[in-house]
């Protein structure tokens, strides 16, 4: 769903150019948000999400006696938002030089940053994934197969992509269980890595022949069985090797939560009054952009992790 933008302080046709460009560039950028794709997205009217969860479904079974009832008192998952902002200053004289090009490119350059910001977060709660908790009290990411069950360990340390760690990462995902033993069925649905090992994903799920080695002249291996079956996730903020499967398919829940207030749209804001302490001081015209979002570990099981 997109988001609601809110506008303040247009007093003038330059104005409006740069909300127009700004609203223009930040629904380009929405279509490619990684919250929306891969993440899941809650809204609330406070100052926190209490999510309250039934993270694991109540079972079919035949009905004999009474209903028996999946409770939410299961788990309780509180994220607060906070108020973020990002403010760019425009020399007045650009307006009064016809330069409204400039103030334009740095309305786009605001809508950027705002989904630059909502993907280095998501990023950031997997690199920290060993040390958030998530909605059963325990780290996003374990290697402690007492802490969930040993079929429930989600990360592996320093494994190197390669067509078989990920038929080992895609097999572990497969085996996740409830807490009682029941399988949860995952199957990944994107592979999420860094520059660094993007030419690797592609190799493994895109291609149709495992290429083995060489360059211009390359050594082609058997067909491939993961060809077609994820998803190639880039990101520039996974650095080194590290790489991701994430589960993104029926499953309501992903291993990222994002907190928004529904009743606080995001703003985009112009203080070009000549009576503004920003002109009347600086001489300068001030443009910003304003939101109240929130984040925090998500589903274990919808993730499969290999870290450095």
């Amino acid at each position: 769903m997109p988001r609601v933008i809110q506008t303040r302080g247009i007093n003038s046709a330059v104005d409006a150019g740069a909300s127009a460009a700004f609203i223009a560039s930040f629904r380009m950028y929405e279509q490619n948000d990684l919250f929306a794709e891969i993440g899941t997205i809650e809204r609330t009217q406070k100052g926190e999400a209490r999510i309250p969860f039934l993270w694991y479904p109540p079972r079919m079974r035949e009905w004999v006696g009474e209903r028996l009832i999946g409770s939410l008192d299961g788990g309780m998952h509180i994220i607060p938002t906070r108020t973020y902002e990002a403010t760019v200053a425009v020399p007045r004289t650009a307006v009064e030089d016809d330069q409204y090009g400039a103030i334009e490119r740095a309305a786009r350059g605001l809508a950027s940053e705002f989904f630059r910001f909502l993907h280095q977060s998501y990023i950031d709660i997997l690199k920290n994934g060993q040390t958030l908790n998530t909605f059963d009290g325990l780290p996003l990411l374990t290697t402690n197969p007492v802490a969930r069950g040993a079929n429930n360990v989600n990360l592996v340390s320093a494994q190197q992509l390669s067509i078989e760690n990920l038929t080992a990462g895609i097999q572990a995902m497969g085996l996740y269980t409830e807490p009682d033993g029941r399988p949860l069925g995952m199957r990944p649905t994107h592979l999420l890595v860094g520059p660094a090992n993007e030419f690797t994903a592609k190799n493994l799920v895109q291609s149709q022949q495992l290429i083995m080695s060489g360059g211009t002249n390359r050594v082609m291996g058997e067909s491939n069985p993961w060809a077609g079956s994820l998803t190639v996730l880039v990101s520039s903020y996974i650095t080194g090797g590290d790489w991701y499967l994430i589960a993104a398919g029926a499953n309501e829940y992903r291993p990222a939560i994002m907190v928004e207030r529904s009743d606080v749209p995001v703003e985009f804001v112009a203080h070009t009054s000549p009576d503004h302490e920003s002109v009347f001081r600086r001489d300068s015209y001030e443009y910003g952009t304003r939101a109240r979002v929130g984040f925090g570990a998500g589903a274990w099981y919808a993730v499969y992790a290999s870290q450095t």
